[in-house]
């Protein structure tokens, strides 16, 4: 029991601290996250540049996406306690592996299109219409895969995945009751950026709200820490007795 607690408390202080590792890379090559919002004359010659950086940060940053399907599952898991998962655990992990597979089509298009965009914008000349017909495509494909990735991957799916299992863990008890009506503050916060979908101005950003989510997924792996310690104590204690 003590080695389940303890692996899992790794398994999700991994998802909520490993994103440090693709923000650094990226952050130091292109200045991301502001370079998601930069134009395209700016974007694509640093994508050209700095390509290896690129392609390692952003890889590392979907590995890490796709990772996000798994731990969700495993705290609906640990929600539910002991308990059969049912339609609501269903539908949470549903939702986890939507807001996953949303997050990685958001990140693919900074890997594969982008990346063949800054090489042709690279490649014509300065000043050319070749060139604007090239900034003209790569903010289209920005603003499909920021909506898929940003809004809906990391903001709606992920909200509504973080209610469904706040829900789970104040029913079931499978963690502490504390956890399940934080869920609720958190996933709102996380949510505001999809506000975009509707026209609004999100008062908070995707940053912001990625960064109340992953606390709450280290509040998670401590509780599961405590438990890996205070287990063996019980078992003494009761040994004892």
């Amino acid at each position: 029991m003590r080695i389940q607690y303890v692996s899992t408390s790794v398994v999700l202080f991994f998802q909520a601290f490993f994103i440090f590792v693709p923000m650094a890379i990226l952050g130091g090559a292109i200045d991301w996250p502001s370079s998601l919002d930069f134009p395209a004359e700016q974007t694509l010659p640093l994508i050209h540049a700095e390509r290896a950086a690129v392609q390692l940060g952003y890889g590392l940053y979907l590995a890490w996406s796709l990772a996000f399907a798994g731990s969700a599952a495993l705290i609906v898991r640990l929600a539910s306690g002991t308990k059969a998962l049912g339609a609501l655990a269903m539908v949470a992990i549903a939702l986890g592996v939507a807001s996953a597979l949303a997050r990685a089509i958001g990140i693919v298009r900074w890997l594969s299109g982008s990346s063949a965009l800054a090489d042709a914008y690279a490649a014509a000349p300065e000043g050319s219409m070749e060139r604007v017909a090239i900034e003209t495509t790569q903010a289209a494909l920005n603003a499909y895969g920021g909506t898929i990735g940003e809004d809906l991957g990391v903001g709606m799916f992920a909200a509504l995945w973080l209610v469904c299992a706040g829900a789970l863990i104040i029913r079931d008890r499978g963690l502490p009751a504390w956890l399940g009506w934080l869920a609720f503050p958190v996933a709102a916060v996380s949510c505001m950026p999809s506000l975009a979908l509707v026209g609004i101005t999100s008062p908070v950003d995707v940053v912001i709200g990625t960064s109340g989510m992953l606390l709450w997924f280290a509040a998670v792996a401590g509780v599961m820490l405590a438990r890996a310690v205070t287990v063996p104590r019980a078992r003494l204690a009761n040994v004892e007795a």
